[in-house]
């Protein structure tokens, strides 16, 4: 048995996707497969349930037993790599935008302590001005948000995309009716300003609030309409506690941000290639 089997076997559990493996892993997707399949008589016992694309599949049960003891393997080996060559643990300091954070942040977290162990967390929420100005004073390693202003100096990819809507209890005017939008700095408020002024749109009453749960809590009480990521309300939509207010849809990007000389430089495009993969 070889450790890159397993590795392969555990990034494939958690990516739920081959040709998202073999890019993150940098094999092919035949190699993907052959690992697989060579773990599997290595131990005896069918691990995945493969569909008839080969793409989509299912741990058995031995599979998903492998997969915890797999994780432990790979987080033991790179305890004794650090020994070995006497390193520390990496810090590794990510910032996020509340949208991106709520949206994109639990998973990618996730995924980073699945894989690699040895990397300590420090994650900084905040609005998109204080995401840059972070990012300035070099207290950031990689941000993720919403939107582009002030970051020329910076490496820039689009990692994933969102839909940004009004929603409101009830069918509301946007021309006569309360609106709950982010605070100024916000990146989510830049578009709603922007989208206002396209559509020569002058607010009777505009409710601010930094917090994406008090704009939805706010909005579900009748209040006025929230300004918000489509993502964010799925179960108030499902429930019938929030409707859209068509046909009003705005779609953006969202884009991982980093120094390109940064400590943390190669890991930090390990991780930016992750992100993408599973967006």
């Amino acid at each position: 048995m070889q450790l890159d089997w397993i590795r392969t076997f555990v990034t494939l559990t958690q990516l739920q996707h081959f040709t998202k493996t073999s890019e993150f892993l940098n094999l092919s997707q035949p190699t993907v497969s052959v690992h697989i399949k060579k773990l599997e008589q290595s131990l005896g016992v069918e691990l995945i349930h493969r569909s008839s694309t080969n793409q989509a599949f299912q741990l058995t049960p031995a599979g998903t037993q492998v997969f915890e003891q797999g994780k432990k393997m790979l987080e033991l080996w790179r305890t004794m790599e650090q020994v070995t060559q006497k390193s520390e643990e990496i810090l590794l300091r990510i910032g996020a935008t509340h949208t991106v954070s709520d949206v994109l942040l639990p998973d990618f977290v996730k995924k980073i302590k699945v894989l690699y162990p040895h990397v300590r967390l420090q994650l900084m929420i905040h609005n998109h001005e204080t995401i840059v100005e972070a990012l300035n004073h070099k207290e950031l390693d990689l941000a993720l948000v919403e939107g582009t202003r002030g970051l020329a100096p910076f490496q820039l990819e689009v990692i994933s995309h969102d839909e940004l809507r009004f929603f409101a209890s009830s069918r509301m005017n946007l021309q006569s009716s309360p609106l709950i939008l982010r605070e100024i700095g916000s990146g989510t408020r830049e578009y709603a300003d922007d989208f206002l002024r396209s559509e020569r749109i002058v607010p009777t009453e505009i409710l601010e609030a930094s917090s994406h749960y008090l704009i939805k809590q706010l909005a579900v009480r009748g209040l006025g309409i929230a300004f918000l990521s489509s993502s964010i309300v799925k179960e108030e939509v499902l429930q019938g506690m929030l409707v859209p207010i068509d046909p009003y849809v705005i779609h953006r990007p969202f884009y991982s941000v980093y120094p390109e000389d940064g400590e943390a430089g190669s890991i930090v495009r390990e991780l930016v290639e992750l992100i993408g993969s599973s967006s």
